[in-house]
């Protein structure tokens, strides 16, 4: 008899945490939704793009959407055009770890 007792206890705990968290369902996409409409941004893309933690991770792909927002950015940012020539120069410099960013110091600064 003890042990339906407190089956009977964990069962009742159970329906009320079930219930207890689908009423929060609601709050959370809403998180959701904001946190994608932010997540989604130019600046955020060239932040993921030039952090050198990611960037130089071996798992590490650059899409489309992610290239697309870095230029967005930088369009924003430099309106200069001759200057944003030199920076893309940098970019494939800063993409394949040479000059400055290959140097021992910059390598361990990615972690």
């Amino acid at each position: 008899m003890l042990s339906f007792i407190n089956m009977n206890v964990i069962y009742k705990v159970m329906i009320f945490l079930l219930f207890f968290l689908y009423s929060y369902i609601p709050i959370w996409n809403i998180f959701d939704a904001r946190w994608e409409l932010q997540l989604h941004r130019p600046l955020h893309a060239a932040a993921y793009y030039l952090n050198p933690h990611y960037h130089y991770n071996l798992n590490f792909k650059v899409n489309a959407n992610i290239k697309i927002g870095l230029y967005q950015c930088l369009e924003k940012m430099v309106l200069n055009a001759n200057e944003r020539f030199k920076i893309d120069l940098q970019l494939e410099s800063f993409k394949y770890a040479k000059g400055l960013f290959g140097i021992e110091a910059a390598k361990t600064a990615r972690d």
